[in-house]
């Protein structure tokens, strides 16, 4: 008589951790489709193109006629300014690799190559920090503070970009 006693204490005891688990299961689910629609619908997208970027920038900034063409001359500075870099030092880091793929690699070429790409990316920043300075002239202090506050967003893809200019 005792073992049926265990046996429905042991079901009962089964039955309400089933229910338990579902409950729990539920509760994440909701959660995790309160958060894929919160992203979707209040934060930002999640892989904006370039042009995306650009186009949210103009008008979160909501730049005159004479600001979107300052804005998009410097638009196409930084993309003239990037391929030159990117052109100037892809044979360099290709060098430096075929240099590591060797038995004995030499490090003083391998360190003359990365201090000259690194020289490169160097100028690159001053260069973007020239470019960006223009545009930044042609806005009114409110739209200047809006751009620099925009740039220092921790989690914002627009940010890193803008950052990444003349930041290493």
């Amino acid at each position: 008589m005792t073992s049926l006693a265990e046996a429905g204490a042991r079901s009962a005891g089964r039955g309400r951790l089933i229910w338990v688990a579902l409950a729990l299961s539920l509760t994440l689910n909701v959660f995790f489709i309160v958060g894929v629609l919160w992203f979707r619908v209040a934060g930002e997208p999640m892989h904006m193109t370039p042009a995306e970027r650009v186009a949210a920038t103009e008008n979160e900034l909501n730049l005159n006629a004479e600001q979107r063409a300052a804005f998009q001359q410097f638009v196409n500075e930084v993309r003239e300014h990037s391929r030159d870099l990117r052109e100037s030092n892809l044979p360099l880091i290709q060098q430096v690799w075929d240099e590591l793929a060797k038995p004995q690699p030499n490090q003083a070429l391998i360190g003359r190559l990365i201090d000259e790409a690194t020289d490169h990316r160097h100028t690159y920043q001053k260069d973007m920090a020239e470019v960006l300075s223009r545009f930044l002239a042609v806005l009114s202090p409110e739209q200047r503070a809006k751009f620099v506050s925009l740039a220092q967003r921790p989690q914002d893809k627009r940010a890193w970009h803008i950052r990444r200019l003349i930041m290493p």
